[in-house]
């Protein structure tokens, strides 16, 4: 896919990002949700002759850093539940002759260590699956994995930690929105590849949008993982070629995200530096959840700048929901290209006929039913971020068609047609037979694509 800003090639167009409006039966955040299943994960999963994993946070977050206890998940994302079942209905668009296609998908809850966790189970031996992963002979090949290519992660810290995982195996890693630059060096990530542009073309266009209304300064603001640091330094590393000053570069530390008091003396000395700047553009290069903090102190503490948005909280429903968040100032944002995936707004309407659903479906019905009249349904032709709807709120399928969003979507579908396409060109396969039978190695899916 080519590089793209918000609505036009990197360094072209950019647009606001809208105010979003309050509904009267919103509520902060739903239950948490503790692993289950196989391994304790969330996992949907589907038999067939090739297996395709996926790798999605359905959850956003856990409760890691808060409590000593049990592990939990929390923060259900209607989004990215509707971006795994775009994986399942692109699938089930794969046509070989004679050969299924099946699909194991987990839900990593955007967490580092339940990612490995479900890229151990995905790398299975596929003829015993209680074998360990790494041969006793450090000579010896790895065992033959059940799955031959993996989609996902979405954020670029668990897809770096993933992508150094299946490349042990040969496996053929295809993410959907990790964009960090690091994720390009093959000589680290052999097997990774993507449907997003690099960051640094959006570095790039960052620069040009500066440039183009004669800004003279500016404030970088990054965050201590993968996305933010080398987005950052991207950054810096572009605007030293111009003439542009950088008034200062602020690294958020890696728990930034969480309410503790090392965040609020954090947060202060941030707002107190901006407020004490001259600087025209503040760019936040770092996680749509760091943002939301940002954003909020900055509309109390009544600011009003021009913000820069990269490609992570651009279009977030949750940032332009902010209340007040018009207050904020002018933000222009980066996006990727867009276009719909076709035919699956028509699969999201009929997705709950039927009694074939899958886990995830499953589990989105405990967490939002259905409306049983029109009456109870949200009134609303645009997508409500989650932490204002009520805990089991029910939901319409015309409200789910409205979270169909036309990127990080299209970037899955692509992902599955590129393997389709792949296993097409590798079983030799016309549209009656395929010559090879599905029996291959991994890394031959891999030369592949």
């Amino acid at each position: 896919m080519s590089p793209s800003s918000h609505r036009a090639e990197a360094g072209g167009g950019c647009s606001g990002v809208p105010a979003g409006s309050a509904d009267s039966r919103l509520r902060q955040r739903g239950p948490s949700f503790r692993p289950r299943g196989e391994n304790g994960l969330l996992r949907a999963y589907s038999d067939g002759n090739i297996i395709i994993g996926g790798l999605f946070p359905i959850h956003l977050t856990t409760n890691r850093t808060n409590t000593s206890g049990p592990l939990s998940c929390r923060d259900y994302d209607i989004q990215m539940f509707l971006r795994s079942q775009v994986m399942i209905y692109a699938i089930s668009k794969i046509n070989l002759p004679n050969i299924s296609i099946g699909y194991d998908i987990y839900d990593t809850c955007g967490d580092v260590s339940l990612a490995l966790r479900a890229t151990l189970q995905l790398l299975k031996n596929q003829s015993d699956p209680q074998s360990c992963l790494v041969p006793a002979d450090a000579q010896s090949k790895l065992p033959e994995p059940k799955t031959k290519v993996v989609i996902g992660e979405r954020t670029s810290e668990v897809s770096i930690a993933v992508a150094r995982l299946v490349a042990l195996s040969s496996v053929a890693q295809i993410s959907y929105g990790s964009t960090s630059e690091l994720l390009s060096r093959k000589y680290k990530f052999p097997t990774f590849l993507r449907t997003v542009p690099s960051d640094e073309y959006q570095t790039r266009g960052m620069v040009e949008l500066v440039k183009t209304f004669y800004w003279q300064t500016v404030i970088i603001v990054g965050s201590d993982d993968e996305y933010g640091k080398y987005g950052s330094d991207g950054l810096v590393e572009t605007f030293s070629k111009t003439d542009i000053c950088i008034e200062f570069v602020h690294i958020l530390s890696a728990h930034f995200n969480k309410s503790d008091s090392q965040t609020q003396t954090e947060l202060a000395k941030l707002l107190e530096n901006i407020e004490n700047s001259s600087a025209e553009a503040i760019i936040l290069f770092t996680k749509e959840s760091n943002v939301e903090i940002i954003l909020e102190a900055a509309i109390k503490h009544k600011f009003n700048r021009t913000w820069i948005a990269s490609d992570s909280w651009s279009s977030s429903p949750k940032i332009s929901a902010i209340p007040g968040i018009q207050l904020a100032g002018q933000v222009f944002g980066f996006i990727f290209k867009q276009k719909e995936v076709p035919g699956f707004k028509d699969y999201v309407m009929s997705m709950f006929n039927g009694t074939q659903k899958n886990a995830f479906v499953k589990y989105h019905l405990t967490q939002h039913p259905l409306c049983s009249n029109q009456s109870e349904e949200v009134k609303v032709n645009y997508c409500l971020p989650n932490n204002q709807l009520e805990s089991e709120q029910c939901l319409g399928t015309s409200f789910l068609a409205n979270c169909i969003d036309r990127d990080e979507s299209y970037n899955i579908y692509l992902a599955v047609q590129v393997i389709g396409e792949g296993l097409r060109h590798l079983l030799k396969c016309d549209d009656h037979r395929c010559e090879r039978s599905s029996k291959f190695t991994a890394s031959e899916v891999q030369e592949e694509n």
